[in-house]
């Protein structure tokens, strides 16, 4: 879904959504909205028991269009991570509509006499939830309807200082990429994402500036990652480490490190998980793709920071070669492992 930001004004087209303050109280733009209307969202209201509580929603359909009223409560819980919460709503709401382009109409409202401050960053939240809840894994979906897609395809904030809330989107958008690229790779099966494919999509990476360095099962052998390299031995997949670096901080400043298990399918080996719910076993891989994730996000953002991103990436096959119960392992730091 694209999103945009323009000034606050009463949009021409599409689906709007309009803030309303516990008590039913519109703001002015939404009152102004209202008058055009012949009063039908004052009427809507009073029709039915939406009151302006916070997160209540009431969607009216008059002759321009969709109109999706949202309880802003009395303001007093209004921050960044309400807004964030509530776009996520919003985009829910009109996703069950058939609206094409919807707009928000992002007004300051008072608050004990008081006009909010921070609200350019706010309608950028507004906006980062909305997008994370466009999310969908449907790449193996053959037979969907069309009634089944979304029809939303575009989501404008107007607010009062558009510039300032676009400036403040354009490194929430990059996270949003990176919890995408997150949930993609977790929604994956592990016939398609396994250690050696894992590692080409983390390698296309190297496009945002980020350093990718890849250890072969021969490079682990030579530093003595018995450990790792004992749960992947009975997969014919090769095991892989990968390393990914950001350096967007000052050069002598010591970087921060994230480190990511990538079990891409854990069968349990030669001690066999029950059938029931093995199908989840390709999710042992989830710490890894937060890791991945998060490097792709802070490259998106050009983030000021010195990251180190590290994922094992293997496969738990249970084969002739598989580890067995009793069987001792030592670790890179020369640690001994016994298996049970």
């Amino acid at each position: 879904m694209k999103i945009g930001f323009q000034s606050l004004a009463l949009p021409t087209k599409g689906a709007v959504v309009v803030g309303v303050m516990e008590g039913c109280v519109l703001l002015a733009r939404g009152a102004e909205l209202d008058e055009q209307l012949g009063s039908l969202l004052s009427r809507a209201m009073k029709a039915n028991k939406f009151t302006g509580k916070a997160d209540q929603t009431l969607s009216v359909f008059g002759a321009t269009g969709t109109v999706l009223l949202y309880g802003l409560g009395d303001g007093s819980k209004i921050d960044e991570l309400w807004s964030e919460n509530a776009g996520g709503s919003i985009v829910g709401a009109l996703l069950a509509g058939g609206d094409k382009e919807a707009a928000v109409l992002f007004e300051p409202h008072v608050t004990d006499g008081v006009v909010d401050e921070g609200a350019a960053a706010r309608a950028a939240r507004l906006a980062f939830g909305g997008l994370l809840r466009t999310y969908r894994f449907d790449k193996y979906k053959t037979k969907q309807k069309k009634e089944d897609l979304p029809a939303l395809q575009k989501l404008t904030i107007l607010t009062d200082d558009a510039t300032a809330a676009k400036k403040a989107f354009s490194g929430l958008n990059a996270v949003a990429e990176g919890v995408f690229m997150a949930r993609d790779l977790v929604s994956e099966p592990a016939n398609v994402l396994y250690p050696t494919s894992y590692t080409k999509r983390i390698e296309e990476l190297s496009e945002l500036g980020l350093k990718i360095e890849v250890l072969d099962e021969k490079q682990m052998a030579k530093l003595g990652m018995g450990a790792l390299l004992g749960v992947g031995q009975g997969s014919e997949r090769e095991s892989r480490i990968v390393i990914m670096r950001w350096d967007g901080g000052p050069k002598k400043q010591q970087p921060i490190a994230f480190v990511g298990k990538g079990v891409c399918f854990d069968t349990g080996g030669i001690s066999l998980k029950p059938a029931g719910g093995m199908e989840d076993m390709k999710w042992d891989m989830g710490g890894s793709a937060t890791v991945v994730g998060l490097m792709k996000a802070l490259a998106g953002r050009k983030a000021k920071a010195n990251v180190i991103g590290v994922v094992g990436l293997v496969e738990n096959m249970p084969d002739g070669n598989a580890q067995r119960p009793g069987d001792v392992v030592t670790s890179m730091s020369g640690q001994t492992i016994e298996i049970i």
